[in-house]
């Protein structure tokens, strides 16, 4: 599989170093943001192949994190628009709608699967 970059939005520790040892074995490089706001900033600074969004983090959701990057995709003409999946321990039929209306291409269930990453982004 071609190298791709990831960014994983999320504010709890634990889930960070789960998902980061799960894609670790698949040789992609991977940054962590600890909420969504950062997780804006650096999808300013870098081009990322795949986003997934915890829904539920401080200063911005994931829902307001989402709704800006598309917003910068949109203001600078981008082509390529970048994969964003939400990440949630919740009952996704509750958000999954708000999901798709903020931008999101899909969705992930916590505990995700390494699988599941890796087809989101084939």
């Amino acid at each position: 599989m071609e190298k791709k970059r990831i960014l994983i939005a999320e504010d709890n520790a634990i889930n960070q170093k789960v998902a980061l040892l799960l894609l670790q074995k698949y040789e992609q490089t991977i940054d962590i943001a600890d909420n969504g706001r950062i997780a804006v900033e650096k999808f300013l600074i870098h081009d990322y192949d795949l986003v997934l969004m915890d829904l539920h983090m401080p200063e911005l959701d994931g829902f307001e994190a989402t709704l800006k990057i598309r917003e910068i995709e949109e203001s600078e003409n981008r082509i390529k628009k970048v994969k964003i999946f939400a990440m949630t321990a919740s009952s996704i039929s509750d958000e999954s709608e708000r999901c798709y209306q903020v931008g999101m291409n899909g969705y992930i269930s916590k505990p995700f699967k390494p699988e599941e990453v890796m087809k989101a982004l084939s």
